[in-house]
């Protein structure tokens, strides 16, 4: 989110005499983030500047998350974890049969 309010920073600083209307529609219709699109949606911004400043708060609020998230997910014992493509799989002996030594 945070590089698409910048792309979409850079676009609309060439464009003169630029409706608010259209900026928000337009913000509204790129945005991936339902909860900055229902907030723009409840209570659009007046000016430029209040659209920027409510999306960086929005951006901080995913960064957090994500965070958290990550904080979260190395505290966690590794086998509550679940397996994310690319990453090595832990190695167990689950389904494997073993032979008992001490007979």
């Amino acid at each position: 989110m945070k590089d698409f309010i910048a792309r979409f920073n850079r676009a609309t600083l060439g464009i003169k005499e630029l409706q608010m209307s259209t900026v928000v529609t337009a913000m509204m219709s790129g945005t991936r983030n339902r909860h900055f699109k229902m907030s723009l949606s409840k209570n659009p911004p007046n000016t430029m500047h209040e659209l920027l400043r409510r999306g960086e708060k929005y951006v901080d609020a995913e960064e957090a998350y994500l965070i958290t998230k990550g904080m979260k997910n190395r505290n966690e014992p590794e086998s509550n974890r679940r397996n994310i493509p690319g990453e090595l799989e832990p190695q167990n002996n689950r389904g494997k049969l073993t032979q008992d030594k001490t007979r």
